[in-house]
């Protein structure tokens, strides 16, 4: 990456570059001779986890209403939405 920046005598400016690391990794960025580093993080994500099948009555009678419930718990490290899905066969 190059860009060129035109002064007058004694003007500074801040000359800005961009990079958007594609591998969580270590990066070192050299600037005409000035050296940095940073490290690019996995990005977070969600992740879900169901468990605690409870259904009740486990016995009902024909017409009867049947609740069947899950616990769904976000064990990631972001926030997210889930679809639970309930099939009766």
């Amino acid at each position: 990456m190059k860009k060129t920046v035109t002064l007058n005598p004694g003007e500074s400016k801040v000359v800005d570059f961009t990079f958007t690391p594609t591998v969580a990794r270590g990066y070192q960025a050299n600037v005409d001779g000035l050296t940095g580093s940073f490290v690019a993080v996995p990005v977070p994500e969600a992740e879900f986890v169901v468990n605690n099948l409870i259904i009740t009555p486990t016995d009902p009678y024909v017409g009867e209403e049947v609740s069947i419930s899950v616990v769904v718990t976000n064990i990631g490290t972001a926030a997210g939405s889930y679809e639970v899905t309930c099939e009766v066969i």
